[in-house]
C-alpha cells in the first residue's frame, strides 16, 4: 500500500495537508508536512518531517518540487475531499491518482 497525501484546507497551520502511512498509528511524528508560503510554519517541529515550499499559486514551478517530493516519499495516492465534490468524474469519493490532482493544482495556477 502506498502512502496517502491528505489535503487540509481548514487550518492554515496545518500547511496544505500531510503525508502519512495509512497502517501506522494517525500520530503526527508519522506524518509529513506539507507547507508553503502563506500556509504553515516553515519550522513546525510536530512532525516527523517537513517540506515547506514558496507559495505554489504564486510561484507554479513548485508544484513539479511537490510532484517528486510526493513521489519520493511513495505517495500515489491524494485524499482532498473538496475537490473530489467538484469532479466526480476522476475521483473516487475524494481519492485521486497523483498525477490527476497535479493537473487540478496546475489549474489554478
Amino acid at each position: 500500500m502506498s502512502n496517502i497525501f491528505s489535503i487540509d484546507y481548514r487550518s492554515p497551520p496545518s500547511g496544505l495537508g500531510q503525508i502519512f502511512d495509512p497502517t501506522r498509528p494517525d500520530t503526527p511524528e508519522n506524518m509529513i508536512l506539507v507547507s508553503y508560503d502563506g500556509n504553515g510554519d516553515p519550522n513546525n517541529p510536530h512532525y516527523g518531517g517537513q517540506i515547506h515550499l514558496k507559495n505554489i499559486y504564486e510561484h507554479p514551478e513548485q508544484i513539479d518540487l511537490l510532484r517528486q517530493f510526493l513521489i519520493d516519499n511513495q505517495v500515489c495516492v491524494i485524499q482532498d475531499l473538496e475537490e473530489g465534490l467538484d469532479r466526480p468524474d476522476i475521483s473516487t469519493d475524494g481519492f485521486f491518482d497523483l498525477e490527476d490532482w497535479i493537473k487540478i493544482l496546475k489549474s489554478y495556477c
